[in-house]
């Protein structure tokens, strides 16, 4: 009999010792994720701060006839393209934006803008699928790819 309560006693007691350490073992963890879940909403802020600021350097840009060239081609080779797609889709809306995106640089630069500026003044153009769709339809990276894409084609 003594050494069934003796039994019984020590199980108690390990079960209260096992249930303290879960449960300061589930604290630390808590704590460990909040701190986690931080440090990852701080970076995350900061690099999608970054990613959204121009450019500060300066880059060598083709000549104006050269880049109207090439974009004219682009959009004749996009053009040709269109026919082949379904509407509604991402690949075709990305190709109408690329479209727009190219003319609106075009007419920019016929405005007497350079490239650098007319490639931050075209993106209204590109969000909006040649302002055909809200300015919102178009997530801000792509926009921001599109126009890093286009800033490498058009500089030497």
């Amino acid at each position: 009999m003594l050494t069934a309560i003796s039994t019984t006693k020590f199980l108690s007691h390990m079960n209260h010792i096992i249930s303290a350490r879960i449960k300061a073992k589930a604290g630390q963890l808590l704590l460990s994720t909040i701190l986690l879940l931080g440090f990852v909403c701080t970076i995350s802020q900061t690099t999608h701060a970054q990613a959204l600021q121009p450019p500060s350097q300066s880059y060598q840009w083709k000549s104006a006839e050269e880049a109207n060239g090439i974009l004219l081609a682009q959009i004749t080779v996009l053009n040709e393209q269109i026919p082949g797609l379904t509407a509604g889709t991402p690949l075709y809306d990305n190709t109408l934006r690329r479209i727009a995106y190219f003319k609106a640089i075009l007419e920019e630069t016929r405005k007497g803008a350079d490239l650098a500026q007319a490639l931050e003044l075209a993106i209204p153009a590109a969000a909006t699928l040649g302002f055909e769709k809200e300015a919102s339809y178009t997530p801000r990276v792509i926009l921001r790819a599109l126009q890093t894409e286009t800033r490498v084609m058009l500089t030497n």
